[in-house]
């Protein structure tokens, strides 16, 4: 991470980086970050829907804004970890259906990301011939993905056994993390079907929603440091950086390695890098408030929690 963030300064213009002081856009800035606490109460109410009302919004809100200070400050797989860790901490007897929620949740995201990125590779197809090969395997593999888990909704019990077949000849199955993938399948294969496609399709009006607030939070932040770029650019971009995302090589929300790869994929439009980076590089620490003030949420949590414990107890 601190090698690639020491490439991105080295394409960057330090005297014109300290010059986006006088840049900053303040309706633009507090629309960023409007909309990040939007994101915020956005996932955290996919979750609670997913995992069928039976948390408390608050509850799940505050592993929410755990999970993403961990993924951000930290490194993703331990935000995913901590979101498991709290649930089976607070919530011991919802754990299989948070887990399952996380599957689906991640399932509808991978839905949108598919969407995104076929309406807006054709959009801006002429402009990225080089890149032609990438977008059609990044589409089938993504497309492939996605039929492999409506297999396992349609199959249901036939497809977890030929899974677990699978597995036990790869013996794959010594693994923890692959036990516990299976768990979820098995949960997911008995339930009902018309249970699952329901659900499954408010998932994925969520993950759409989500999707479409996050590349208009991603535009303002570059807009708050007036950088002149069209919104269709930055969908395009940021559909490769969602799936940058799922790299289990994040480190400190992603540090370096988005930075580098906006750089690269929006050099092909011909943007002026100096200025491109030094853009990104104030985004990354505005990025960083901008989760210090969800944070505060934690303290408040508490509290109310606290007031209500003791409530209860008399």
């Amino acid at each position: 991470a601190l090698v690639l963030v020491g490439f991105v300064l080295s394409r960057t213009d330090l005297t014109q980086l300290f010059a986006l002081r006088e840049q900053i856009s303040m309706p633009w800035l507090v629309t960023g970050i409007v909309l990040y606490f939007v994101l915020t109460l956005l996932k955290a109410f996919q979750y609670y829907f997913l995992i069928g009302r039976r948390v408390g919004y608050s509850q799940v809100l505050n592993i929410v804004v755990v999970q993403n200070a961990v993924s951000n400050f930290i490194a993703t797989g331990a935000g995913i970890a901590s979101y498991f860790a709290l649930f089976r901490v607070e919530q011991r007897d919802m754990f299989s259906r948070a887990a399952l929620a996380f599957v689906l949740a991640k399932v509808g995201d991978l839905i949108s990301i598919w969407l995104f990125m076929l309406i807006a590779s054709w959009l801006v197809w002429p402009q990225v011939d080089v890149l032609h090969t990438l977008i059609f395997i990044l589409l089938a593999v993504i497309g492939g993905l996605i039929a492999t888990f409506f297999a396992a909704v349609f199959l249901r019990q036939k497809f977890v056994s030929f899974l677990q077949i699978f597995l036990d000849r790869m013996r794959l199955n010594r693994f923890g993390i692959v036990d516990k993938g299976m768990d979820v399948m098995q949960s997911l294969a008995q339930q009902e079907q018309s249970f699952v496609f329901r659900i499954l399709g408010m998932d994925i009006l969520f993950s759409l929603i989500y999707m479409t607030v996050t590349m208009v939070w991603i535009y303002a932040g570059l807009k708050t440091f007036s950088f002149d770029i069209g919104i269709l650019l930055v969908v395009f971009v940021n559909v490769f950086m969602q799936l940058v995302s799922y790299l289990p090589i994040q480190v400190f929300g992603g540090l370096g390695i988005n930075e580098t790869t906006m750089l690269y994929v929006y050099g092909f439009f011909s943007l002026p890098q100096a200025e491109l980076a030094a853009v990104l590089i104030a985004n990354r620490v505005l990025f960083y408030l901008t989760n210090l003030l969800v944070l505060l949420y934690l303290p408040f949590y508490t509290l109310i929690y606290t007031k209500n414990s003791r409530s209860a107890d008399q």
